[in-house]
């Protein structure tokens, strides 16, 4: 009976260092998650204005996409597990900082200031942290099913962390979502002490490779190149339902905070399935085929966000689009590591993590002006037909 059982664990759980970094990074998301879906809330009821929601989203990813190269050079260079320490450390202060900020009522430019910052944060922190996955297996059999297990625990915190918003905003206010995200950093501070890795064991001569070396291994592999554009299309107009769901929450749906909370866990849950899903996968071949049949639901699940306006089928749909977005990113993610050499594999995640934020800061930009003057139907639909047509052009290749 207990043989059975611990079949039914994932191998990547059996492995002590896994194991910590995967709890304790959970709890710290669940937290993130939290004080995500009440900054956007907080930022709608202080401006009523979507295009404070599309410059929040800049903001936050403005720093990312100008940083994030150097940042997986940085992750190539030093210890990751010392680089996560620093980042881990910088997010609780700024998740202290904007608690203080709310219950001060600061301006909705301080918020601003606050998410740029952590945007900064996040630039050395992504790719660290993708890369440092692949550290802490010790079978790379095992990389595929621990990268699903990765995000499937992102988005995990993504239904749970909104719900507990939710809530939380409705009875305490938003300023007690920041204070619990800030103490949630100590989960994974925890775990990254007990976590032991070879000392220097990512220093080698090797990791001499340059930002050429990266590029030229992209542009010609015509799978990981494909994969990078639909994913930086998804990055930058698929997001667009994330950017808009508090106004449509409230202008189109007429819900409050806990339904908007329990949208953002419908996103949650198709994100979560999605990652349980590929979990399962163990095949690493013909990914691209299953990338662009991802892109393809994505672009349709907008298009049917903005059609269908009741509670119930806004909910199936944002769970097809949480779905199509995340398999679009995790099975990237995989082909990339599959794909890629140790000495480029920071600067290969720091792509990644670029093409998936891509356009998006300017694409959440002009998604917030656009609805503003066209209105959030229109512009769910019109992001929704470029990335059809996108993905109808990529089916040809």
């Amino acid at each position: 009976m207990s043989a059975s059982l611990s079949d039914l664990i994932p191998n990547p759980l059996k492995q002590i260092n896994f194991s910590l970094y995967f709890w304790g990074q959970g709890i710290s998301l669940i937290g993130s998650w939290i004080q995500s879906a009440a900054l956007s809330w907080l930022v709608y009821k202080i401006t009523l204005s979507t295009s404070a929601l599309g410059l929040l989203t800049f903001s936050a990813q403005v720093p990312m996409a100008i940083f994030t190269l150097f940042g997986g050079n940085v992750a190539d260079t030093f210890q990751k597990k010392s680089i996560l320490y620093v980042t881990q450390t910088a997010f609780t202060f700024v998740a202290l900082l904007m608690f203080l900020a709310t219950i001060e009522n600061a301006s909705f430019w301080y918020f601003i200031a606050l998410t740029s910052i952590s945007g900064f944060i996040a630039a050395f922190d992504m790719p660290t942290r993708q890369a440092f996955v692949v550290e802490l297996v010790d079978d790379k059999r095992d990389l595929p099913q621990a990268i699903a297990l990765n995000s499937g625990m992102f988005n995990a915190a993504r239904v749970i962390g909104p719900t507990i918003a939710g809530f939380l905003v409705a009875f305490f206010g938003e300023a007690i979502c920041f204070l619990v995200n800030a103490i949630s950093f100590l989960a994974v501070l925890t775990s990254l002490f007990f976590i032991k890795t070879k000392k220097g064991g990512n220093l080698t001569s090797e990791v001499k490779a340059d930002f050429k070396a990266a590029y030229n291994f992209t542009v010609s592999n015509k799978e990981i190149l494909i994969s990078i554009c639909l994913l930086s299309m998804g990055g930058s107009l698929g997001i667009s339902y994330m950017v808009l769901l508090p106004a449509v929450a409230k202008l189109i749906l007429h819900t409050g905070v806990q339904g908007y909370g329990f949208l953002m866990g419908s996103s949650g849950i198709g994100s979560l399935v999605a990652a349980l899903f590929l979990g399962t996968r163990k095949d690493t071949s013909n990914l691209i085929n299953v990338i662009k049949r991802f892109s393809l639901l994505l672009s349709i699940s907008l298009i049917g966000i903005a059609i269908f306006q009741n509670f119930i089928s806004c909910s199936i749909f944002l769970f097809l689009a949480g779905f199509s977005l995340i398999s679009l990113a995790i099975t990237t993610n995989t082909l990339i590591q599959v794909k890629t050499p140790n000495n480029i594999r920071g600067k290969m995640m720091s792509i990644y993590s670029l093409s998936f934020i891509g356009l998006s800061p300017f694409g959440a930009l002009l998604i917030g002006f656009l609805s503003n003057s066209i209105g959030i139907e229109p512009t769910l639909i019109i992001c929704g037909s470029i990335l059809f047509l996108a993905d109808i052009l990529v089916m040809k290749v």
